[in-house]
């Protein structure tokens, strides 16, 4: 969590402190570890951990802790604060103790009765759980943000306890106090994931939008237990109506995006990813649209879309996979190149990254590097390697490398156990080498049972089909749904 962030990066993080304040903190920390002579106050000592937590210096903020409860053995605060790094750390029985500590000296305080709930839940305690969240509910005053956490921290419990009706119910109590919480109605469709209830869970929406037509929250969830059964249409109907209720109605928007692009509707998917974007420094909606952008082919603006993600772009993977494939399309694979490999250095089962390596290296005609990562990818990586067989065969082929086409080619033929896909790319391929209608019905042919396998080989081997062709596109969309259907 954050571990790995510099001092500078952090300092947006450490919000609940002045940053001086921190900074003074800090500086008799140091002087506190070389003589051990210096006092701290009691917000100084929650200042540290704070800080210490967010650094991922967990030594460091148990440290500093315990020397707290030494100094002050009655705050509670900092009892909770060592409570809350002990369940982190999945020490549930070390963290009770410290909680009945602190229970002796406020035996009233919603937040201690909220930890131990969480703690005694880990342990399976499930009754005791209930008990102590019941009484967090009893003493929460004025604290919102606390209350609509113990009616999660509730039904999460009464759901791992096998209680998910009790569990809806507790939710539903705290929407009927908090109806703006995203938080809760994003619970209450969990207890129904819990028991993989998707059936339920639609008619449960169904029924709650007849009830309250104007209800955003609503027309979300059952748009996206819709989506999770399949029913996309039905499901962008619904995203819709929550964003005709409330035009801040974010998820929603960035749900109905997510389906358009999937279908390849990338300037209506663009556009709804648009209406996501706040001031509230989710950058994510940018990169989204960077990737449609780069789907159309348009480097320039995806590249326009990275940059207002900039900041946090060394954090997110994608972003450095899309700036990189950006200059892959744009024919500049030296450019592209660093990216990738920098990629593959943090994560080495990341195929999308050795994909688009190799790409650069057919891009540059350099078939030595690009045999030498194939060999290696294979040695290091064969389920990877064979599990992707169809991307890196549509390098060689795409590339002309006929001898590495046909060896890879060969080696799946060998396995048996591709068959299937193997005849599909066949038939990929004979259309793009003679293009018809009879072989592009040929293909359309192939989603009828096997939808998933045909539409990766036409994306792989026969791009221009996949991006341009409205026939294909038609069917795609049509086999999409029924195969969702019957899903």
């Amino acid at each position: 969590m954050l571990d790995n962030f510099g001092n500078e990066d952090n300092e947006e993080f450490d919000d609940f402190f002045d940053a001086e304040e921190i900074e003074s903190a800090l500086e008799k920390y140091k002087l506190w570890k070389e003589n051990g002579t210096v006092y701290f106050k009691e917000e100084e000592i929650e200042a540290l951990s704070y800080h210490f937590f967010i650094e991922g210096k967990r030594a460091e903020q148990l440290e500093i802790l315990d020397h707290g409860l030494v100094l002050y053995p009655t705050n509670i605060e900092i009892m909770i604060e060592k409570a809350n790094y002990h369940s982190i750390k999945n020490e549930n029985d070390q963290a009770l103790e410290v909680l009945i500590r602190a229970k002796l000296i406020a035996p009233y305080d919603s937040a201690i009765a909220n930890l131990e709930g969480v703690v005694l839940t880990e342990l399976k305690q499930f009754d005791e759980a209930e008990y102590a969240f019941d009484r967090a509910l009893e003493n929460c005053e004025e604290d919102d943000d606390l209350e609509i956490e113990v009616y999660i921290n509730y039904a999460q419990s009464l759901c791992m306890g096998g209680n998910r009706k009790k569990a809806a119910r507790i939710i539903e109590k705290g929407i009927q106090k908090y109806p703006k919480s995203e938080m809760l109605y994003n619970q209450l469709g969990l207890c129904f994931i819990e028991g993989n209830d998707f059936k339920n869970a639609i008619n449960y929406f169904k029924l709650k939008v007849d009830e309250e037509p104007f209800n955003d929250n609503y027309w979300h969830q059952l748009g996206k237990y819709l989506e999770i059964a399949g029913q996309e249409s039905a499901a962008l109907n619904a995203y819709d109506y929550a964003g005709l209720i409330n035009d801040k109605a974010d998820n929603a928007f960035f749900s109905k995006a997510g389906i358009l692009e999937s279908r390849l509707e990338y300037d209506k998917a663009i556009e709804s990813y648009k209406q996501c974007i706040r001031s509230d420094g989710d950058v994510y909606p940018y990169i989204c649209i960077a990737r449609c952008y780069l789907a159309i082919n348009d480097s320039k603006l995806a590249r326009y879309y990275l940059k207002k993600a900039q900041f946090y772009g060394d954090f997110i993977p994608e972003y450095q996979y899309l700036l990189g494939y950006s200059y892959l399309i744009e024919r500049e694979p030296l450019v592209a190149l660093p990216y990738f490999k920098r990629l593959i250095r943090s994560d080495d089962k990341d195929f999308a990254s050795y994909k688009a390596l190799m790409a650069c290296y057919a891009e540059l005609d350099k078939k030595k590097d690009l045999e030498a990562v194939n060999k290696k990818l294979k040695k290091s990586q064969g389920d990877l390697y064979y599990e992707n067989w169809r991307g890196i065969a549509s390098i060689f082929y795409l590339s002309e490398f006929v001898d590495l086409f046909a060896e890879i080619l060969g080696e799946v033929r060998a396995l048996k156990i591709y068959d299937n896909e193997l005849e599909i790319v066949m038939t990929v391929i004979r259309y793009d080498q003679q293009p018809s209608m009879k072989n592009k019905e040929a293909i359309v042919n192939c989603m009828v049972d096997n939808f998933d396998d045909t539409v990766e080989s036409v994306r792989t081997f026969c791009p221009e089909l996949f991006i341009s062709d409205e026939y294909f596109k038609l069917n795609y969309n049509l086999y999409k749904n029924d195969n969702n259907d019957e899903q």
